[in-house]
């Protein structure tokens, strides 16, 4: 059974976010095992700041993932540093931001995983959770479709 995994060490990068122009500062924290991963806009102190990065919280998907919180709090742009965490097993870190979106960096999800990588995954106490297709899960919109069967492996 596969552990969670944090990282050992705190680490920081500057770049512009993509939709905003703005500069802004990440920097990446350890969790506690369940914690998983979320998003604090430190740039915001008058109502809840924290992002659980979590699909029920998408907002929106137009030029980008956006995430959004009970009080209104939003972080855009989130799917590159996001698919970095899932691609090397990330499972629980804080994510702060002084902005309103993660900066866009060279525009993939390389530099993320150099941050990661940097960081250093280590595992947790705490068995990481999966989910498992019990029945198929079909969602067709026009002509697009998409489907997810019980069953061994992964393909497309």
């Amino acid at each position: 059974m596969a552990r969670q995994r944090t990282i050992e060490h705190e680490k920081s990068v500057e770049g512009v976010g993509l939709h905003s122009g703005e500069r802004v500062r990440l920097t990446l924290k350890p969790a506690d095992a369940g914690a998983g991963l979320r998003f604090r806009r430190v740039d915001i102190s008058d109502r809840d700041n924290v992002i659980p990065a979590h699909a029920l919280c998408v907002s929106t998907t137009q030029l980008g993932t956006n995430l959004t919180n009970a009080a209104g709090v939003s972080i855009a742009t989130v799917e590159h540093l996001l698919a970095a965490c899932a691609g090397m097993g990330l499972d629980n870190a804080l994510i702060e931001v002084d902005g309103p979106e993660v900066p866009i960096l060279n525009g993939s999800s390389l530099p993320f995983c150099q941050m990661l990588d940097a960081a250093k995954l280590v595992e947790q106490s705490a068995l990481r959770r999966r989910l498992k297709i019990l029945k198929p899960v079909e969602i067709v919109d026009g002509p697009k479709r998409v489907r997810l069967s019980p069953g061994e492996g992964f393909k497309v």
